[in-house]
């Protein structure tokens, strides 16, 4: 079943303010329904999920980003490169998506992770990007302040 994007954002506002303990297992709920989904249907998540992100204050995405991220995390690592090259891709497909998002807000959540969880996230982050046949469209839409944060510099 397919959601539009103002339901998303809706499930994405009410999702970031529900307490951590709530928040976390419903968001490893979602993760793992999303890694069993079609390609397409995990495609067009995505499309939906970075649509609702652009409408949401960022102090409630970046609650919601964080939460997300230390799920991705515990992960296998290739559910999370598959994850994020699915994003990458997306963004390539539609730039405009991520020039609605603070990246520089988003990237200072990335940053807080504790540090095992940072560098699984941007171990899989890079696999992602290495695998892109365009990776240098994506990296020149990527701000540098991102790029040096996440030590990607060294991928253009």
């Amino acid at each position: 079943m397919s959601l539009d994007s103002k339901t998303a954002g809706n499930m994405i506002q009410i999702l970031s303010g529900l307490p951590d303990f709530l928040r976390k297992p419903m968001l490893k709920s979602r993760i793992k329904e999303f890694n069993l989904q079609s390609n397409l249907n995990k495609r067009e998540t995505i499309v939906i999920a970075l649509q609702a992100a652009a409408s949401i204050p960022i102090e409630k995405l970046s609650i919601l980003m964080k939460t997300w991220l230390e799920v991705v995390a515990e992960s296998n690592s290739q559910n999370r490169t598959s994850i994020f090259h699915i994003y990458c891709e997306e963004i390539l497909r539609q730039p405009s998506i991520v020039q609605k998002l603070d990246t520089k807000i988003l990237t200072d959540v990335l940053i807080s992770l504790d540090s095992k969880q940072k560098e699984k996230i941007t171990d899989s982050l890079k696999e992602a990007i290495l695998i892109l046949p365009n990776k240098d469209k994506l990296l020149r839409l990527v701000p540098r302040y991102t790029l040096q944060a996440l030590q990607l510099l060294n991928l253009q």
